[in-house]
């Protein structure tokens, strides 16, 4: 009996013990002044509470509390991944150094080698040769049995994908040297320049550091950016006019497969969209940047995805109106007669697309990922399909001296009116203003870690 009273008298204050800290909690949350710290403090309080709990034989721990999250209780006693001690793909390992682990979660993905994993995210697959993929819907998260990066299992991805493109802050910068060739406009308005048609501003912006600096790499959206669940689909042929800007409104953009591309938007609306697409405790998301585009790029070309002449002619991996790629999706055939047009999007088929041999004439428009042609890193239609919008700005002014550089921004790959070796995917468009929109001028999204 005596010892009975005794246990019941420290489960008594143990409880104490922690609605005091609890109070003390709240007293301190009205002097920190961010919400990161006071996240900080509770969850360190949480875990001393609850290691006291353990320690009393009030509280254990079962697999059912490990499965809640994919946030680990503690990073104290998390397996070291490394080259001499490898964990398994999809363990949670320990994080590196200055990593914010309220924010993020590291995750094996083979050879010795980790991920951040944003909270809210899930790993599905892939490593740092192939191309790592991470999905914002739990069941698509790897499962240690399915290979879920193949090109015939993205429809079965139910979230928003995006690939990790892995890169120190030394190799973070832009270029304009392609497979030899440098990038030179032959004049501010001209079509006809050298992988470019203007000028464009060279430097890297300061904001995009700091995640490099402490991640060494950023998330790029695996597919274009899909029309938002809010807008509904056009069902007849749209003229492309001054007056009917079909899509270009506010929504939340996807990037999933089968999705119609986010077309007929201009860059201040894609941006804005591509900033409304996440902003939580752990991520924010933004419209792609030329360096990262460049960066990109380069990525594909050290591991493999892709060859150098690639870059300059890049026949082997876009839809253009001069080469034909097998597809499964849908299409929307576009023409030009007085105005461009672009016809409503049929259903689901498969196939070859068509060639047409003069440009600015005929294209064909498919869905996001509708050819495992186009997949390069995991990352579908950087080449053709539409130009994407960055936020890159250009130096042309059209001959208007009213007009300023940051009143333009640089589009970045081809589409499908124009040829592979028009505008292959390094190529740099810096000949319309922010406010143009287009039936083949689309945008893509990546992700900043806090």
């Amino acid at each position: 009996m005596k010892e009975k009273l005794e246990k019941r008298e420290r489960n008594i204050i143990t409880i104490l013990g922690i609605a005091i800290l609890f109070v003390i909690i709240i007293l301190i949350s009205n002097i920190v002044g961010t919400r990161t710290s006071l996240d900080k403090i509770i969850y360190n309080a949480k875990v001393e509470a609850e290691n006291t709990l353990i320690s009393n034989g009030t509280l254990t721990y079962t697999k059912d509390v490990w499965a809640i999250s994919n946030r680990p209780l503690s990073d104290a006693n998390l397996p070291e991944n490394t080259t001499e001690t490898p964990q398994d793909i999809g363990t949670i390992v320990a994080p590196k150094e200055n990593w914010n682990i309220e924010t993020v979660t590291a995750v094996s993905v083979g050879n010795g080698e980790t991920v951040p994993v944003p909270i809210g995210f899930y790993y599905v697959g892939g490593d740092l040769n192939t191309g790592v993929i991470i999905s914002d819907e739990e069941a698509d998260k790897y499962d240690g049995t399915t290979d879920k990066t193949t090109w015939e299992y993205t429809t079965n991805l139910k979230g928003n994908q995006f690939v990790w493109i892995p890169c120190k802050e030394e190799q973070y910068v832009k270029s304009e040297v392609w497979n030899g060739i440098t990038q030179k406009p032959s004049g501010t308005t001209s079509k006809t320049g050298t992988l470019c048609n203007a000028g464009w501003d060279k430097t890297t912006y300061t904001s995009e550091l700091p995640q490099i600096r402490k991640y060494e790499g950023f998330y790029v959206a695996r597919y274009e950016a899909g029309l938002a669940k809010t807008i509904t689909e056009f069902t007849s042929t749209q003229k492309h006019t001054v007056s009917n800007q079909v899509y270009n409104r506010e929504g939340i953009p996807q990037s999933r497969v089968n999705q119609v591309p986010w077309v007929f938007i201009d860059w201040t609306t894609s941006q804005k969209n591509a900033k409304n697409m996440y902003n939580t405790n752990s991520v924010s998301s933004g419209l792609i940047t030329g360096t990262q585009w460049d960066v990109m790029l380069k990525k594909m070309l050290e591991k493999g995805s892709i060859e150098s002449t690639d870059l300059t002619s890049s026949s082997n991996w876009g839809n253009y109106r001069n080469n034909s790629i097998e597809y499964k999706g849908r299409m929307a055939k576009t023409n030009y007669s007085s105005m461009w047009n672009l016809v409503a999007f049929g259903g689901k088929t498969e196939g070859k697309t068509s060639i047409y041999e003069q440009a600015y004439t005929y294209g064909e428009l498919l869905t996001t990922g509708a050819s495992r042609q186009t997949e390069k890193y995991h990352i579908f239609d950087v080449a053709g399909n539409v130009l994407e919008w960055t936020d890159e700005a250009s130096l042309c002014k059209a001959g208007n001296t009213n007009e300023t550089n940051d009143q333009y921004r640089v589009l970045r790959g081809g589409n499908c009116i124009l040829g592979y070796e028009d505008q292959p995917a390094c190529y740099r468009h810096g000949g319309n203003i922010v406010s143009y929109t287009h039936p083949f001028i689309g945008f893509r999204v990546v992700l900043y870690l806090k």
